[in-house]
Parts: C-alpha cells; sequence; structure tokens
C-alpha cells in the first residue's frame, strides 16, 4: 500500500505521462516545453514503481530520440533500471547522470567535489542545480549511494570524466568555432568507444 508521500508522486507520474501521450495523439509529437517528460520518470521511482519508470523510459527514448536529459531525470532513470535488475543501461544511465553534472553524484554519497575550472554548458552542469532539485534527492537509499560512490571512482567513470573535464576545460578559453567543433567531436568519439557497443542514453 502507498504512503501518502508516494501516492503523492504516482498521481503526479500518471498526471504527466497523461498530458504527453495527449499531445502525442492530438499534435502527432509530444511538445512538452515544461520538461514534463523528465518528471515522469523521477515521480515513478519516487513513488517506488520502477518497472512503471522503466516503461515510460522506453516510450521516452523513442519519441525524444535526440533528448541530452537533466541530470535529476538521467539518475532516477539509472536507479529505475538498476531495481528491475537490468545492471547495463542502469550503469549508462549513471554514467550520464555524472557526465551532465559532476557534482551530483559525489554530492549524494557525501563526498562534495569542488567547482571545477570547466565550461559549463548550462545551469544544469553547474553546482548551483543541486539546491534546485534538492526536493528530488532523497529517493536513493543508503546501498545505492555507495553504488554511486563505487561506480563514480571505477575506472570506466574515471576515464570518461577525466577527459570530460580535459575537454571542457579546453573549452573554457577556446573562441574559435572549427576548434570548439574538433574538441566536442573528439570528446563524442571518446564517450562512444569508452562505453563500447550498445544503446547510449546521452549522446553529449
Amino acid at each position: 500500500m502507498l504512503t501518502p508521500e508516494q501516492k503523492k508522486y504516482r498521481d503526479r507520474a500518471k498526471r504527466a505521462r497523461r498530458e504527453l501521450y495527449k499531445e502525442k495523439e492530438t499534435f502527432g509529437a509530444a511538445r512538452d516545453g515544461s520538461g514534463k517528460r523528465y518528471r515522469v520518470c523521477v515521480y515513478y521511482v519516487m513513488s517506488c514503481a520502477p518497472e512503471k519508470a522503466v516503461e515510460f523510459l522506453q516510450w521516452f527514448s523513442e519519441e525524444f530520440p535526440d533528448d541530452v536529459g537533466e541530470p535529476v531525470f538521467l539518475l532516477h532513470a539509472a536507479l529505475a533500471y538498476r531495481r528491475t535488475g537490468q545492471q547495463q543501461p542502469a550503469t549508462r544511465y549513471l554514467v550520464d547522470a555524472m557526465l551532465s553534472n559532476l557534482y551530483l553524484l559525489p554530492y549524494l554519497y557525501g563526498k562534495p567535489l569542488a567547482r571545477q575550472d570547466i565550461w559549463h554548458s548550462s545551469n544544469w552542469s553547474d553546482t548551483t542545480y543541486i539546491a534546485q532539485v534538492d526536493d528530488l534527492l532523497d529517493t536513493p537509499t543508503g546501498e545505492e549511494r555507495m553504488w554511486f560512490k563505487s561506480m563514480f571512482e571505477s575506472e570506466l567513470f574515471t576515464a570518461l570524466r577525466n577527459y570530460y573535464i580535459e575537454t571542457f576545460h579546453a573549452l573554457l578559453d577556446t573562441r574559435d568555432v572549427e576548434q570548439r567543433q574538433q574538441l566536442l567531436e573528439q570528446w563524442h568519439a571518446f564517450y562512444h568507444v569508452t562505453l563500447g557497443p550498445g544503446d547510449n542514453t546521452v549522446d553529449r
């Protein structure tokens, strides 16, 4: 039986999903200008329905194939897949959660990361983002927070993070458009090669 808090989030997930499906039915595509596409997964996980979150994520991937995602959305997508026993997509979503905001995972396991000397492409990638979504960050269990720590410190995550920091540090002072494009192309290639074959959730 759901607690009142869980029911609140389950209702929010259903309402946001219903609105997206209605947009799809009416316009032929979901026209989500408010970001509710990110909240469906978050709210389902917060209401202890990871299987419903995964079901929605499959629709999301088809409807928004080029969507880079929001950090808190990517985090909850990782949790949804892990809680349903699907480790590979869980790991890939967690990689993308880390790359979308370097500070999020360390914050969640209690060792905040100092602000990096890099180009932050939006407020989503900056340290200030965490305070904006703090009410959505109680979801992970203690064990899941330790998973964040072990993955963040793993060889795979460290290699991706270090190259990301190197690239976005260079972008901080690079103004030439062609040089910036070259740096980003090299980063994208490294990302895909390092992760290996499979469906990447985010093309960063």
